[in-house]
């Protein structure tokens, strides 16, 4: 019946055919659920006597399959046999729509469904379909909270096998699968991909709204959410969404309270796994990201590739609404805000608003009077980390800010800034060269009006009028107060001097 395709066994609940008796009673148990075969080590009770066997080598450990070609073993034949395929590269199943190969019959029927949109698996408890069994099974663990997978090491259960093992290799700290192009390994076969893609620069997820491709089909499912507007996930304490779930279960906890990532070194506990990760580097002192340029290593991916753009002068982030562009995406926003007047972070003790929440956060502060940063060195503490991190330097005589005229350096940038500004009035040291060459006499009014020319002529011919006019100003009165050049000032009452500074004509005349 196999050769002529003849299904004369119709199973009685449903519109199913089958060339085979056998097949059609173990099929109807489906309908009935019927499982006649119980495991002799566990309550589970199976509709097939050798899923019951494979079942019960679970509790035996005993694996009697072995491939031909390494030491691995296998409690499933068919398990071995597809293993096996790695060895010899066959793929016989092939997809009849873009031509793409598949070891797994199951694999490559649901990879077809990816082309015809057919969704057969549908959950029990809810509206949901899926193309795969196991995605369907998987998920209508959510609505069980069955975790049947414990791990072996500690007390963590997982509903998926997969995600079982995983979690294991943090234990074992195994990492099987191996970069063809690199010696970099990874724990999960998608880490193991998605880096391959990397060195062939493969991105075969297109958006379908704009030119954008991806090389994850995740990461583009949820790009183009941000051209649809969906957020699916939806906070349940709030009325915010998100189109990301692990952003929805992270914002959550901001309402719950809830920081389930403790420090190993210390008392600290986190929402988020990344800002655990980064605080004990703290700790440990490692700086795993090196900047190419000058050798300058950070604890953040972010802030070393911020560093590295202050080499390359890259500024990718451009505001929208004028031509200013910037390094990093969040001083972009930022910036943008002072176009919108937007100020999302209010003070919950004043009627004040800001635009950067570590702003608010610091203002929040002067109303609790909390001190979180303490000095390392001392007993001081600060409401902000930047003024702590500037007060340690005075304990430690770091001078990271060098001057890039001369030789000095500056423990804090905006003197740093202040100090070079002493270079670029390079015309004062020409004028008060001059003065020396002529042996102006002691006493003797210079006019004002002539310097102010001079300096003009020479060093201020950037700028408007008014600015050029401004800034000769200042720098004429800076300099005839200035105590190193005494022996130069004229002898002039204050009054006469700004009266000088100030008007049309010259004057020059002795006060003696």
């Amino acid at each position: 019946m196999a050769h002529t395709g003849e299904k004369p066994f119709k199973c009685q609940y449903c519109e199913k055919s089958f060339g085979v008796k056998k097949s059609c009673i173990h099929h109807e148990r489906i309908h009935t659920g019927e499982k006649p075969f119980k495991c002799q080590y566990c309550e589970k009770r199976f509709i097939v006597r050798p899923s019951c066997k494979q079942h019960e080598r679970t509790h035996t450990g005993e694996k009697p399959f072995k491939c031909q070609y390494c030491e691995k073993r296998f409690t499933v034949k068919w398990s071995c046999i597809q293993h096996e395929m790695n060895h010899t590269g066959e793929k016989p199943f092939k997809c009849q729509y873009c031509g793409k190969s598949f070891t797994r019959q199951s694999k490559y029927k649901q990879h077809e469904r990816i082309h015809t949109g057919e969704k057969p698996f549908k959950c029990q408890y809810c509206e949901k379909s899926f193309s795969g069994k196991p995605n369907c099974m998987q998920h209508e663990m959510i609505h069980t909270v069955e975790k049947p997978f414990k791990c072996q090491y500690c007390e963590k259960s997982y509903s998926v096998k997969s995600r079982c093992k995983q979690h294991e290799r943090t234990h074992t700290g195994e990492k099987p699968f191996k970069c063809q192009y690199c010696k970099k390994c990874f724990k999960i076969k998608q880490g193991c991909i998605a880096h391959e893609k990397t060195h062939t620069g493969e991105k075969p997820f297109k958006c379908q709204y704009c030119e954008k491709s991806f090389s994850g089909k995740r990461n583009c499912m949820q790009h183009e959410m941000i051209h649809t507007g969906e957020k699916p996930f939806q906070c349940q304490y709030c009325e915010k969404s998100f189109n990301v779930k692990r952003g929805c279960i992270r914002h959550e906890r901001t309402h719950t309270g809830e920081k389930p990532f403790k420090c190993q070194y210390c008392e600290k506990s986190f929402s988020i796994k990344q800002s655990c990760l980064q605080h004990e580097m703290n700790h440990t002192g490692k700086k795993p990201f090196k900047c190419q340029y000058c050798g300058k290593s950070f604890g953040r991916k972010q802030n070393f590739i911020k560093h590295e753009r202050t080499h390359t002068g890259e500024k990718p982030f451009k505001c929208q609404y004028c031509e200013n562009s910037f390094c990093s995406k969040q001083s972009c926003i930022q910036h943008e805000m002072n176009h919108t007047g937007e100020k999302p972070f209010k003070c919950k003790y004043c009627k004040k608003s800001f635009c950067v929440k570590s702003k608010c956060e610091q203002h929040v502060r002067t109303h609790t009077g909390e001190k979180p940063f303490k000095c390392q060195y001392c007993e001081n503490s600060f409401c902000s980390k930047q003024s702590c991190v500037l007060h340690e330097k005075n304990h430690t005589e770091e001078k990271s800010f060098k001057c890039k005229y001369c030789e000095k350096s500056y423990s804090i940038r905006s003197q740093c800034k202040q100090h070079e500004m002493i270079h670029t009035e390079a015309s004062l040291q020409t004028i008060r060269k001059e003065f020396q060459e002529e042996n102006i006499p002691h006493g003797t009014m210079v006019s004002l009006q002539s310097i102010k020319r001079e300096f003009q002529d020479e060093a201020m011919s950037h700028g408007t009028n008014d600015q050029r006019e401004s800034d000769i100003d200042t720098v004429v009165k800076m300099e005839l107060n200035d105590s190193s050049a005494s022996e130069l000032r004229p002898n002039i009452y204050p009054v006469a001097m700004f009266r000088n500074v100030f008007a049309d004509t010259d004057v020059v005349s002795d006060y003696t």
